[in-house]
Order: C-alpha cells, then sequence, then structure tokens
C-alpha cells in the first residue's frame, strides 16, 4: 500500500502543476506579466510542454541577456506553436528569433528568418505582434553598405514595432522598442511624435516592474545610475554605456555573446587607452571594435567608435615617431583605427586631391561615397579627398554601376554578362568581361582603393563592400521604396523619406553610353521620382498646404513636361482654389507642349475643366 502512494505522489504532485500552469496561461492571455520566480518554480518538463509559458520565459531571456539558453527556448517554443497551427505566435517566435540572432551577429541564419519575416510584414502587418518589424529594423541597421538610408529605414520600423505593441495592449514592450529606438540614435528622436508616446506610455504603463525608470529614462532621454539599475540586465548594461557614457562598463560572461554590448566594452577599454596614452594597444581594441560593427552597427555605436578614432589620430598627432599598432606621421590614420562614420562632423568644403595626390593617401582604412548621379565621384570618409575614376574603357564604368545598384554589391557571372555586355559569342563576352574587370580594378586602385575592390569567385562578380560607404542612387532607391511600403498606412512618415530622396535625382551615369539595363534602371528611377512628388502633392493638399503642394506640382510638370496628368492636376488645383487665371496659364502651356511636342490637341475632359 505504502509502495502504491508514493508511486501516486508525482502525480498528484503533476496533476498540482498542471493547474498551476494552467493559471498562468490564463494569465498571459489576460495580458498580465508572470513573476519569473514563480515560472521557474514549474519543473522544467512541465514549462517545456506550455509554448506560452516558453514565450515569457523568452521575453524575460531577451531583456536579461540569456541568449544562448533564450534561443533554445524559442526553437522549442515555435515548434509548440506550429503543432498547435498558431501562425500568429509562430510570427512572434520568428521575430525574437531573429532579433536574437542579430543581437549575436549570426547573420546567416537571420538573413533567410528576415527575408520571411519581412514578406508577412508587408502583406499582412495586422497579423504580426511587435517582434516581427522590430527584428526587421535591426536587419536593416546591421545591412552593410548603405547606412544612410539603413539607419532611416530602421527607425521607422522601430516606431511601426511600437505601435504593433500599442495595439496588442503590451504597453511595457512597447517602452522597451523605443528604449532600443533610443540608444540605437538618440540624435534623431522626433519631439512631438516622442512626447505623444510618453504621453501614452504614462497612463498605460503602470503594472510593470521596470514601468518607473523605463518610463523616466525615455521622457528624459538620458539616465542616471539609479535608473539603469533598476532595467533589466542587458538594458541597463546599454543604457549605461550610451546614455551615461560610463567608461567603466565590464559586462560579465552572460554578454559574452551579445555583439553590441561587447562593442561597447570595447570603446571603453580604448578610452582608458587613449587617456593612459598606449596610443598601440588602444589601436587593437579599435580595430576589435571595426571587427564587431561588421556584424552589428549603429548610429550611437558607430558615431562613439569615429570619436574614438579622432581621440587616437590627436593622441598619434603627438608623437614624431612609428610605435607599434599605428603609424606615425600626423598625416596618417592609425593601423586599426574604425571607419568614421557618416555621422562626423565634416568640413563644409571637402577638399579635392589630383588623381596622384590620392594613391599617397593611406589605403587600408579607406572608406568611400560613391556618387552614381549626375557623375562618378568617390568621396573618402577618411579626410574628404574627391576623386573621379578615369576609363580605359567605359565598360569599366558600367560594370561598377551595375555592381553598385545590387543587393550586396553582387551577381551572378551570367547575369553580369547579359546585362552589362549584351547577346554574342559567350567565350568572347566571358573574355570581354575579365578584361573589363581588369581594367576596373586598375582604375580604383589608381584612386588609392586597394584590396581588391571588384573580384571574380566561385561564379560571383562582386564590389568590396567594406570599400563602400554609401552610394547615392542606392540611398535613393531605398527611401523611395520604403517611402512606399509606408504610403498606405503612414503617409506622414512616408513623405519625410520622400522628401530626403527627391534632392537625390539626376541622370544615373551620365558620362555612360546607353546599356538597355541602364536606361531601364533611369526610367525606374524617373517614375520614382514622379510618384514621389504626386504623393507629396497630395498629402501637402490634405494638409492644406498650398504653397507646397504648387511647389511639387509644378516640379512633376518640370520633370515630366509630357504628362497631361500633371497639367490635369495642377489645373485642377487652381481652380479649387478659384484662381482660374491661374489655372488658363497651365493650360495654354499644356496646348503649346501638345502641339510643339506631341502635334494633339490637350485632352478633351481637361479642356472642359475650363470652358464646361
Amino acid at each position: 500500500m505504502m509502495h502504491k502512494s508514493q508511486n501516486n505522489k508525482p502525480l498528484i504532485h503533476n496533476e498540482d502543476w498542471l493547474s498551476v500552469t494552467l493559471n498562468m496561461e490564463q494569465a498571459l492571455l489576460d495580458g498580465k506579466t508572470l513573476s519569473m520566480e514563480k515560472l521557474a518554480a514549474i519543473p522544467q518538463d512541465i514549462r517545456m510542454k506550455s509554448p506560452l509559458l516558453l514565450r515569457a520565459e523568452c521575453e524575460d531571456g531577451l531583456l536579461q541577456g540569456r541568449l544562448v539558453e533564450t534561443q533554445q527556448l524559442l526553437e522549442t517554443a515555435l515548434k509548440g506553436f506550429a503543432a498547435q497551427a498558431d501562425e500568429t505566435s509562430m510570427l512572434t517566435m520568428m521575430g525574437m528569433l531573429a532579433l536574437l540572432y542579430e543581437q549575436v551577429g549570426d547573420l546567416q541564419e537571420s538573413r533567410p528568418l528576415v527575408a520571411l519575416l519581412r514578406q508577412e510584414w508587408m502583406r499582412t502587418p495586422e497579423g504580426c505582434s511587435g517582434f516581427v518589424p522590430w527584428a526587421i529594423a535591426r536587419s536593416e541597421a546591421n545591412e552593410s553598405g548603405n547606412l544612410e538610408a539603413n539607419h532611416s529605414v530602421a527607425e521607422s520600423l522601430f516606431l511601426a514595432s511600437a505601435e504593433r505593441f500599442r495595439l496588442e495592449g503590451k504597453p511595457e514592450w512597447t517602452g522597451f522598442v523605443l528604449l532600443d529606438r533610443l540608444l540605437f540614435n538618440a540624435q534623431t528622436v522626433a519631439e512631438p511624435e516622442w512626447s505623444l508616446w510618453m504621453h501614452w506610455l504614462n497612463r498605460n504603463m503602470t503594472e510593470h516592474p521596470y514601468s518607473e525608470a523605463l518610463y523616466q529614462i525615455l521622457k528624459n532621454k538620458s539616465a542616471t545610475p539609479d535608473q539603469c539599475s533598476r532595467l533589466p540586465a542587458r538594458y541597463a548594461c546599454l543604457c549605461k554605456a550610451v546614455l551615461l557614457d560610463d567608461a567603466d562598463i565590464d559586462p560579465d560572461q552572460r554578454f559574452a555573446d551579445d555583439i553590441e554590448i561587447q562593442i561597447f566594452a570595447a570603446a571603453a577599454k580604448a578610452r582608458q587607452l587613449i587617456a593612459e596614452k598606449d596610443a598601440a594597444s588602444a589601436a587593437i581594441a579599435l580595430e576589435t571594435m571595426d571587427r564587431l560593427h561588421q556584424l552589428v552597427a549603429t548610429p550611437s555605436s558607430l558615431r562613439l567608435a569615429a570619436e574614438l578614432g579622432m581621440s587616437l589620430l590627436d593622441l598619434n598627432s603627438l608623437s614624431t615617431s612609428s610605435r607599434d599598432g599605428y603609424q606615425g606621421t600626423d598625416d596618417r590614420q592609425p593601423k586599426g583605427l574604425p571607419k568614421p562614420a557618416e555621422s562626423v562632423e565634416k568640413p563644409e568644403h571637402s577638399p579635392e586631391y589630383s588623381q596622384e595626390e590620392v594613391k599617397e593617401l593611406p589605403d587600408s582604412p579607406m572608406r568611400w561615397r560613391v556618387k552614381l548621379i549626375d557623375g562618378i565621384s568617390f568621396t573618402s570618409l577618411y579626410n574628404g579627398a574627391v576623386a573621379e575614376p578615369i576609363w580605359k574603357r567605359r565598360k569599366a564604368g558600367e560594370l561598377l554601376v551595375y555592381l553598385l545598384l545590387q543587393p550586396g554589391y553582387k551577381a551572378n557571372r551570367e547575369q553580369v554578362i547579359d546585362r552589362v555586355f549584351g547577346e554574342g559569342d559567350p567565350a568572347k563576352r566571358s573574355n570581354q568581361l575579365y578584361v573589363t574587370l581588369h581594367d576596373l580594378r586598375q582604375s580604383l586602385k589608381d584612386m588609392g582603393i586597394s584590396n581588391d575592390p571588384v573580384y571574380a569567385r566561385r561564379g560571383v562578380i562582386a564590389a568590396d563592400e567594406q570599400m563602400v560607404d554609401q552610394v547615392d542612387a542606392e540611398t535613393f532607391m531605398t527611401l523611395s521604396r520604403v517611402g512606399d511600403q509606408l504610403w498606405v498606412d503612414d503617409r506622414e512618415a512616408a513623405c519625410r523619406l520622400y522628401e530626403e530622396a527627391l534632392p537625390l535625382y539626376g541622370q544615373l551615369g551620365t558620362e555612360l553610353p546607353g546599356a538597355e539595363w541602364l536606361d531601364r534602371m533611369r526610367d525606374q528611377m524617373l517614375d520614382r521620382q514622379t510618384i514621389m512628388l504626386k504623393r507629396l502633392a497630395i498629402y501637402h493638399m490634405d494638409m492644406e498646404d498650398d504653397m507646397r503642394v504648387e511647389q511639387c506640382l509644378s516640379e512633376w510638370v518640370a520633370l515630366r513636361p509630357e504628362q497631361e496628368e500633371a497639367y490635369e492636376t495642377i489645373i485642377r488645383h487652381y481652380l479649387d482654389k478659384g484662381r482660374r487665371s491661374e489655372a488658363v496659364g497651365w493650360y495654354k502651356r499644356l496646348e503649346r507642349m501638345c502641339k510643339e511636342s506631341l502635334d494633339i490637341e490637350p485632352n478633351e475632359e481637361i479642356t472642359q475643366l475650363l470652358w464646361k
């Protein structure tokens, strides 16, 4: 009998825990916050059978920085929700998993996951939790190359994530994603929009254990040591590094895989070594920071790297001889110096250098802003040097433009041959590709760009991402595309991106001859510029800003003087405002254009607007 009772005891015990588990699951479904101590008291084998409890444990793991353990729990929870065919929860787990991959710099695992999340976010944003746009935001920020455009896109996605959490009734997660946004780049936080978020958080974020400290930091955009200590471990560490500029940051072992925290730890070490005038060791710390930036990058960390790099340059300028770890002349950059961020203040007028002078500039640390619109040129982020490539063959320039417009600045060999070199004998075109590739590499090296700026490996033709900081045509297309994505749900945000994109527009590869792919690209850019002007006009009509409406419409007509729709829109605008004489003036311009360029009469519908 005793044996039977002992056998029954674990069963009764498990039933008790099952009841506790069900109560906790119901609390989560009711939007309540669980105590992690009570959750941890449930035996692991029981917790692992509840995807809901695993999700709560994973959320806490992300906040506290338990990344390795949390990754395993996320994968288990994802399988659990998949078994339940709970698609929304599956996407949430994928978002959290992708966010974790971005934090540890595992881009190989992150990219396919983010690609799927991006597709779902574009298709059905209402079916995605806030973790989905949050993960996409971090992925955009960590993409190399076009930092300015990437960071602009990331910032809009942070706010989209906050909005999704708000709609889910999760003010604490709204607060944490806004904190991540603040730490990402405090210098570009928009005050009016930020104030609205603070009013909402103040009304709704009351029960969470971190609420008070989190709200005060967000409201003031600054922190005190006491407030940092009352945040979960990961954000306590980041707030201390970013908002307090604390050089004593010393992350413990739990953050060994957290690349963002390791960047700030390396920065703290570099700052200490610079203060001790140990330039060689400081350069090594900055080189570590630079390597980590290849995996995770934020404007805050890039700005810090640039500031420390300039401090190391100042220290170096005091030296009159070479030292271990860096070059000793005051016009050379220390070995290991991180690439300056675009946020670093630069002279109003960048100096222009001859090709001979550019050759003398240091090679290895150079990164370039590339201008493909209205003339191809390269501007060094290191010292503002401007250089224009000299082409032995114009196809070399065409090949460069093509590569710099591809994702990751690379393309399949056959694709490059078909697009850039057209039809013909395959062997002959392959030979032409490699001759052109050699000419392009030589032209770039003549400008001071070394270390294989372009290469062919395993069937891929590519430009080295590390030499490129930004490409103006890529920035234009990215801002325009993301603006189009935002247009339906957030016209104000879309128009902010459109306003950034408009001034970049011009003739792509002006000095290059016409090629089919290049003409198509020019037409795409023209269409995008047209759509942006049209939508900006619509937006300013809604805002009743007549001056901006008329400016956009006039630019639309100037850009596409053959489009009757542009004239019709501006004529309707002036008629709606009771300014008939100006409407008639635009009609006469339309009439002249139709007669001189098209040899036709204006559309009868437009004529009837004025004389119906």
